[in-house]
This record gives C-alpha cells, structure tokens and sequence, in this order.
C-alpha cells in the first residue's frame, strides 16, 4: 500500500512539473510575441522543448509573422512608390500651370484676334498637358492596389490596333510622320480589356512620337499557335543615352528635352496592363531602333463573332 501510496506520488510530482514545463514555454511564446509587437522586431518564436506540439504551433506561428512582414513590406514599398509619383508629378504639373497663368493674363491684354487665338491655342495645350499628367497619376495609383482588377472579356487584338492606329493619324500627319503598318487578317482574340490594351498601344505610341525621329512602324502578328505578338518600333537619335533595362521603370525618362510633356510613367503604365492581362513586354535597341514587343496570350476563337467591315468603313471608323 505505501508503496502504491509513493509510485503515485512520484507520479503526481512528475506531471505537476511538466505542467508548470509546458506553462512556463507557453509563458515564453506568449513573451516572444509581446516583444515582436511592441518592438516590431524581426525576431523569430522559438521553443526550448517539444512538449505539446509547441515546435508546430512556433512553425506556424512565424510563417505568418513572414507573411505579415512581406505584406507590411509591399504595402510600404507601394505607399513610397505612390508618394514619389505625387511628389514627382506636382513638379511636372507646376511648370505647365506656371506658363498657363501667364498665357491667360497676355490673353486678356492680347490687342489682335491672331493673338487671341494663338494664346488660346497655348492654354489649350497646356491643360491637355495637365490633363494626361493626371490621368497618367490616377491609372499608375489605381494599378498598384492590389484589390484593382480588370474586367476581361474576348477581344479582337486586329480590331483595337487598327482603331488605335486610325486614331493617331493626324497626330502623325501633323509631326510629319509616314508609319509602316502591318496588321494581321485574322482577328487575333485574347481575354483581355479594350480599353486597357488601346491605353498600352497609345502609351508605347505616345512615347515613339515624344523621343522618336520622324519614323514608326506598327505591326501585329501571330506567333506560335497560341501569341500574339505587338511590336511598335522607331528609330532614335541618341541611342547612347537609353538605358534598355530601365525603360519600363517609373519616372524614367532618357529625352530631358521632352520630360514636361511626359509622365514617366507611360511605359511602366504599359507593363502593369500588359502583365494583368497575363502578357509580357519587353523592349529592345538595335541599329539605333528602339522596339517595345508585347506578347498576349490568344484564345481559342470559335466563340467570338467579329463584323468583317468593307473596304471603306475603316476611314468612315475614323472621321466617327
């Protein structure tokens, strides 16, 4: 009896002190994390013994203390990246607005109609100016939310490249500019967002008359069964002064000259498109031509229906 009496003593003793063990360890975790709260330390759970599954639970535990940090990372990385783009756009839209305040006083005392027409025509351009400043700002902030989504749907890449296309016509008529255009016959659908892929082509066209010579060529074609492949191409002047790896960066821009007619932002615009839409951009020199090369991934196309249009519809499409 008094030996049973003395086994289960022993016992009890041995199980009171693995609880006050095992209470001392959860003690220690819940001290860990106090301090990673308080300090915002990097520091990492950690546990003297494996008693309960405590090495799981501090396993788990800093996987999502990881995922917290990354996250917290990413959101500063992009509360950064949106503040530069305020900071680096209020300058650029100061310059314009300057000038536009000046154009609007000379426009007052302007004694001629030539005169009134021509500071009008000034504050006209300005505006615009500051007016595709700010959208270029609105479109980089609402890409970089991680909640932003684009809502897809088949598209014709023929249809929207030729309409693009068709669009700038006076604009390229006005800088002198004769394009070589080489569009596929067949419709070439992806799942994609209209207005998304007519802001990609716009943004890389945009970018080709601003920095370019007096040249561009535009051209659409399959590549493999399942691309298309976008390239847009024009020769420069200064190739030396381009910097091909940093081209699609924010605020990047090789022509000075030409940096308050321009975001910076417009090709980096581009990529983040291009890549919500499951494609690739790239951009490449050669023999003093600058090419951005964008490939889209195509669907099947059984189920889109295109309108085939007549000869002269694409014109009468413009002038519309």
């Amino acid at each position: 009896m008094e030996v049973a009496i003395v086994i289960l003593s022993v016992i009890a003793a041995g199980e009171t002190v693995w609880l006050i063990l095992l209470w001392r360890q959860n003690m220690a975790i819940c001290r860990q994390l106090a301090f990673i709260r308080e300090k915002d330390s990097a520091m990492r759970v950690s546990v003297n013994a494996e008693m309960l599954g405590e090495l799981a639970i501090a396993t788990e535990i800093n996987k999502t203390l990881d995922d917290v940090r990354d996250r917290k990372h990413a959101m500063s990385e992009r509360e950064k990246l949106i503040a530069d783009a305020y900071a680096n756009l209020s300058h650029d839209i100061r310059t314009p607005l300057t000038s536009l305040d000046g154009y609007v006083q000379l426009l007052r005392d302007a004694a001629s109609e030539e005169d009134r027409e021509r500071y009008t025509a000034i504050i006209g351009e300005r505006i615009g100016t500051m007016k595709e400043l700010l959208e270029d700002l609105f479109t980089f902030t609402k890409l970089k939310n991680d909640a932003y989504e684009l809502e897809l749907e088949p598209v014709s890449l023929r249809s929207v490249v030729a309409d693009t296309v068709l669009s700038y016509y006076d604009v390229w008529k006005e800088a002198g500019i004769e394009p070589e255009i080489d569009i596929a016959e067949e419709a070439l659908v992806m799942e994609g967002n209209v207005t998304a892929v007519k802001r990609i082509l716009q943004n890389i066209t945009k970018n080709a008359v601003l920095h370019g010579k007096k040249a561009l060529s535009v051209r659409l074609c399959r590549e493999g069964a399942r691309t298309a492949l976008v390239t847009i191409a024009n020769p420069v002047e200064h190739p030396e002064e381009i910097e091909i790896g940093r081209v699609f960066e924010q605020f990047y821009t090789a022509d000075r000259y030409h940096r308050n007619a321009s975001s910076g932002l417009g090709l980096a615009i581009a990529k983040e498109l291009t890549e919500r839409m499951g494609g690739t951009i790239g951009a490449t020199l050669r023999d003093n031509v600058f090419a951005v090369e964008i490939r889209l991934p195509l669907t099947e196309q059984a189920a889109f229906s295109e309108p085939v249009p007549e000869a002269s519809e694409p014109a009468e499409s413009a002038a519309e």
